[in-house]
């Protein structure tokens, strides 16, 4: 009598005696399908399913480390090329920055020079500058024209 119960597993074709298999699992002792485990044939050493023995030498014929993970390797490779871009870019950019503060200290020293008085210390960040001339603290707002010359506005420092 023949039984068509799918719940009931039904011999493989070509599978040893006495074993029986669903569409799942071919052999007793394999791993299921697109697992990583060793599948051994009696002998001493078995070939695991990512191609290397069990002893970890790869076998003759199977793709090297590189070949199998070129897409991880050209990943990190882009990845580090990105960071090093940022990392000069962002290097460019802080030295323009300084470049523009160092010119606006100069042209302002002159400024003052040329209208006979000392300046002890100046520091400037973009279009202010704080300034010490003759022992009076100064707030110093710059502006620049059309035509790239900068012009100064000195107030006295009021705070704490």
């Amino acid at each position: 009598m023949s039984s068509t119960d799918p719940t009931q597993p039904t011999p493989a074709t070509g599978s040893p005696e006495g074993s029986t298999s669903t569409s799942t699992s071919t052999w007793p002792g394999a791993t299921e399908a697109g697992t990583t485990g060793t599948v051994t044939d009696g002998s001493t050493t078995g070939t695991t399913i990512d191609g290397t023995t069990t002893d970890g030498t790869p076998t003759e014929g199977e793709p090297s480390w590189v070949t199998r993970h070129t897409t991880l390797l050209i990943t990190v490779m882009v990845a580090v090329i990105v960071a090093a871009l940022a990392i000069a870019g962002l290097t460019y950019y802080r030295s323009s920055v300084e470049d523009r503060n160092a010119d606006t200290e100069a042209a302002f020293t002159a400024m003052v020079a040329g209208q006979g008085a000392a300046v002890e210390t100046v520091e400037c960040d973009g279009d202010t500058c704080s300034a010490v001339i003759s022992g009076q603290a100064y707030t110093v707002l710059v502006q620049e024209d059309e035509d790239g010359e900068q012009h100064f506005g000195v107030a006295a420092y009021t705070g704490d």
